[in-house]
């Protein structure tokens, strides 16, 4: 009941923030898409934390460090310089183009013909293809907690849901990734239901308000993460044995080499140590968020000022790199001794 309870208490407040900002919103295209430039630092930067906080994220985390141990996770972590370098160096530039997307930026940045279809290529790729990409990425995360949680035939009406089931077999799709031990029929529909209502619910919150009401759910989505992440990894530590005993229990259960390589935070020398420094060296640099792109971009314009985009950054960077990280570790190295 106290995950139903929080459920209905934050769709309550979406609901609310995107119906109390609708009227500033609707004004005109700055406010709708960057707030009227007003929103403070602390808050976007809390905002773009949680646009990165998805269901997927904890899944590539763990696999990482399962497979390559703490110091794989540089992979991330590396990022951080990208987000810094954004808010000191380019959140400024950003902010005196005076765009309001980063496709709008092509435009001012290129010249002639070649600036339209270079608009329309980023357009098609970035909008269509990687976005789709990543919700797809996102989704199939996601019914791995609907499928828990969220148990529609036990909920709706039978006659209304075999209704709807009928419906979702015809079609062939099969989204059951069979923790609940439901047929598929039963497992997909759910999950069918569970991604359909939470798209509406989002396109609701937030195309009456617009990026107002965006960061207002942001912000609330990423407290309530963090503060069950800090529950979740609490327990599994002291479920593992406690904190001061985890480096015995990973050893006692892998032995002391894998154990040693688990709890590294520096690449083994040998052949991993050229990739771990082109990794750390380039990857943070050569990646399409660089330089603030999307939806970074759009939270960094929209600070009442430069200074106020250089705190985002560093709000933004404090909560992904360090608080975020630091809670996923935990989980992770106390999931490894529960599930060997």
């Amino acid at each position: 009941m106290l995950d139903l309870a929080i459920l209905f208490a934050f769709v309550a407040y979406s609901l609310y923030i995107g119906w109390r900002w609708r009227w500033k919103g609707s004004r005109d295209l700055n406010e709708y898409f960057l707030a009227g430039r007003s929103i403070s630092g602390w808050r976007a930067g809390l905002s773009m934390a949680a646009t990165q906080f998805a269901a997927d994220t904890p899944l590539l985390v763990m696999g990482l460090l399962a497979v390559g141990g703490v110091f794989s996770l540089w992979r991330l972590w590396i990022y951080g310089l990208a987000f810094l370098l954004m808010g000191f160096v380019l959140g400024a530039a950003w902010r005196r183009s005076g765009v309001l997307t980063d496709a709008e930026l092509t435009m001012i940045r290129y010249s002639a013909s070649g600036a339209l279809t270079l608009r329309a290529l980023k357009a098609v790729f970035y909008g269509t293809v990687i976005n789709c990409v990543v919700l797809a990425f996102v989704l199939a995360a996601a019914t791995r907690i609907f499928e828990l949680f969220l148990p529609w035939h036990e909920w709706l009406p039978g006659g209304l849901y075999a209704g709807l089931e009928t419906l979702v077999v015809a079609s062939g799709i099969v989204i059951n990734s069979g923790l609940t031990n439901l047929p598929d029929g039963v497992a997909t529909m759910n999950n069918v239901l569970s991604i359909v209502l939470m798209l509406l619910f989002v396109a609701g919150y937030s195309t009456t308000g617009g990026l107002r009401s965006v960061i207002g759910t942001d912000v609330m989505q990423l407290l309530i993460m963090l503060t069950g992440t800090a529950l979740y990894a609490w327990f599994a530590v002291e479920y593992a044995g406690g904190l001061a005993h985890l480096p015995t229990a990973l050893e006692s259960t892998y032995g002391a080499e894998t154990a040693a390589r688990f709890l590294s935070f520096t690449p083994p020398v040998g052949d991993a140590l050229l990739p771990f420094v082109a990794i750390v060296g380039l990857q943070w640099f050569y990646q399409m968020n660089s330089d603030g792109t999307g939806y970074l971009a759009q939270r960094t314009m929209a600070c009442s000022s430069d200074a106020e985009a250089r705190r985002a950054a560093v709000v933004f960077t404090i909560t992904q790199i360090v608080v975020r990280s630091l809670l996923w570790l935990l989980i992770g190295l106390a999931l490894l001794v529960v599930f060997p």
